[in-house]
Formats: C-alpha cells, structure tokens, sequence
C-alpha cells in the first residue's frame, strides 16, 4: 500500500499566514557544545503549516481541539480537483460525487503556492455558499491546499459557515504529488487543551480508486 504525507515541513522557510509569527525551533542543548543530550523549544502558531482548525476557532461556546472526537481525523477521504480562479463555489460543490463520503479535501491551484516562502493573498479559498452547501451535504471535514479556507477579508463568515455546524478544518494540505480519488485520511492534531486549533501530520493511503475532477 502507498502513503501520501501531505503535511507541509516545518520551518522558518515555511509560509505562513499573514498574522502569523514566523516559525521558530530554538537550540536549549546541544552535545556538540558538551550539553549531555539535545534539546529543543518551538515558537510557532497553533495555524502553522498543516493544522486543524476546532470550532472554537470563530465560535465563541465551540469546542476546542482537544474536544474533539479522535474518529474525525480518520476515515474514508476523497480528494477533489477543482478549476477555481479566487473561489470554490457551490457550483463547484454541486458538481462533486460524494457518494457518502465525510471528508473532502480540495486540490486546486493553490498547490503550486504552498512551497513559496511569501504568502499570496490570491489563493483558491471558499465562498460562503460553497460552505453552506458542504454543510448541507453532511460533509463533517474539509481540507483544503493552502493556509486558511478563507481570504483575509471573509475570514469569520466562510470559518463560521464551517465551524458553526461542527465541521473541522485542515488546511495548509500539500495535494501536489496526489491523484485526485479516494483514500484514507488520517491527520490527528496534538491535544492542546483548551486551543482552537493545532498542528497535525496528515497522511493518505492509497486505496486505488479512480479520479474526481470537476
């Protein structure tokens, strides 16, 4: 069986949201100084590079990372290949198969965007109705290949569209090196309590099956 790691490496070259501080991993010992082990800390944003994004993220009463039920995270997935200018829209999302399927992750141009160092504010994001419809069709994850679902300026209303009906986010997803299809998810967060969001490895395993593109 083949795995797919599409989670972003993490460092100061990463990009990362506009808001976001810079990613740091600070040297705390290190043996080639004559320190007994090597230690490290991180500084870093609970949204850098892949991550999960929990409700309390725009929901004030939201549940928080922590909170969230473990089977979320794994499961049946199916990626889709969108041509999208600046939204996917719910013609977009009309136009998906889902056939049952909870997990939907969006491989759009973005792709080509995420391993550039500076963020571009012109990024594939959703629109509000693109959101409501996903909701509608019982979607419970959404994946998208870039650092945020939303632009800059519709931040709170295409996050809560999502995030108000119980949906989790994964985004900053690397999709570049995989066919569109479905697969198995799996892309558990760290337990940060109390966080409204956190980093996630997010890995897909092949399950051979054939391509959805719209």
């Amino acid at each position: 069986m083949a795995f797919h790691d599409i989670s972003l490496k993490l460092s100061s070259e990463t990009v990362r949201w506009v808001t976001s501080p810079p990613f740091e991993l600070a040297e705390r010992r290190r043996m080639s100084k004559g320190d007994p082990n090597n230690s490290s800390a991180v500084n870093m944003s609970v949204h850098s590079g892949t991550h999960i994004d929990a409700p309390f993220h725009f929901v004030a009463q939201g549940a928080t990372i922590d909170q969230l039920p473990l089977e979320r995270f794994i499961g049946p997935a199916l990626v889709c290949a969108v041509d999208a200018e600046r939204y996917i829209t719910k013609e977009h999302v009309a136009g998906i198969q889902l056939d049952g399927a909870t997990r939907v992750l969006f491989k759009t141009r973005n792709s080509g965007l995420l391993h550039l160092r500076e963020y571009d504010p012109d990024f594939v994001a959703f629109s509000v109705e693109a959101a409501e419809a996903l909701v509608e069709q019982g979607v419970e994850l959404v994946g998208l290949d870039y650092l945020s679902v939303a632009h800059a300026d519709e931040q709170v209303p295409v996050h809560q569209a999502f995030l108000d009906h119980g949906v989790v986010l994964l985004e900053g997803i690397d999709l570049s090196g995989v066919e569109p299809g479905r697969y198995e998810l799996m892309c558990f967060p760290i337990a940060l309590v109390g966080s409204d969001g956190a980093p996630c490895r997010a890995v897909l395993r092949d399950l051979g099956t054939s391509t959805t593109s719209i």
